[in-house]
């Protein structure tokens, strides 16, 4: 019975050790500082590593890029950016799917690169956190996240993976991967305390341009809730 008891006080230690490991958000997390969303904005973003979520599964990572717009009107929600996102599945026939114009963001904080993206149709207070972790135009890099990574794993800090505080992505101005800039972004995201086995990687080869896959496409049936990066 005092064995048993002894296994019993181990085995909890044990997971009071893990969850202990890493305190989630980090303390003191931060998100860019200085943030020129006009800058931000102004090309197009291609995905070199991504979190599966619940609206970007594993399946579509090839071809993935996400563009931003200003809009001439924030209409009743308050939205003043429009998103644009488009991936396509990694099999073949590279099904597209395509938010087109769908999707909105609402500048939460500009200073720190805080936003809040969701359909255009929904109230902003519906939306998700779109967060930029860094960002260096100069270099051609941003890191982005579904907000601060409250839950803990045994390799660090996750986002969730449903729809809203969710995802971790990589971005690149090129669409050709640069394998060093990416493993500097996931030193950046290290850094900051996210767990990496969460990302993978995303094919950006043999792409037939930007907004067009080479499967049929799906855009017209996309819902609106789908790709909110």
């Amino acid at each position: 019975m005092a064995h048993r008891v002894a296994s019993l006080v181990f085995f909890a230690c044990g997971i009071c050790s893990l969850s202990a490991t890493h305190v989630c958000p980090p303390e003191n997390f931060t998100t860019v500082q200085n943030f020129d969303l006009d800058t931000f904005i102004s090309k197009m973003w291609f995905v070199q590593q991504q979190m599966p979520v619940t609206y970007l599964p594993k399946s579509q990572n090839r071809c993935v890029f996400a563009q931003y717009s200003k809009r001439e009107k924030p209409g009743i929600w308050g939205y003043e950016v429009g998103v644009h996102n488009h991936a396509e599945d990694v099999a073949p026939p590279h099904k597209v799917h395509d938010s087109g114009s769908t999707l909105c963001a609402k500048v939460v904080d500009p200073s720190s690169g805080k936003l809040a993206v969701a359909p255009c149709f929904l109230p902003s207070f519906l939306a998700g956190p779109y967060w930029v972790i860094a960002y260096d135009e100069g270099q051609g890099f941003a890191l982005i996240s579904g907000g601060a990574p409250a839950k803990a794993s045994p390799d660090g800090c996750r986002t969730g993976t449903g729809v809203n505080g969710s995802g971790l992505w990589i971005f690149t101005r090129e669409q050709k991967r640069n394998e060093k800039l990416v493993n500097k972004v996931r030193g950046i995201a290290a850094a900051k305390g996210f767990d990496l086995s969460v990302l993978n990687d995303v094919d950006q080869t043999e792409c037939s341009g930007s907004g067009s896959g080479s499967g049929s496409s799906s855009s017209a049936e996309a819902s609106a809730a789908d790709m909110l990066i």
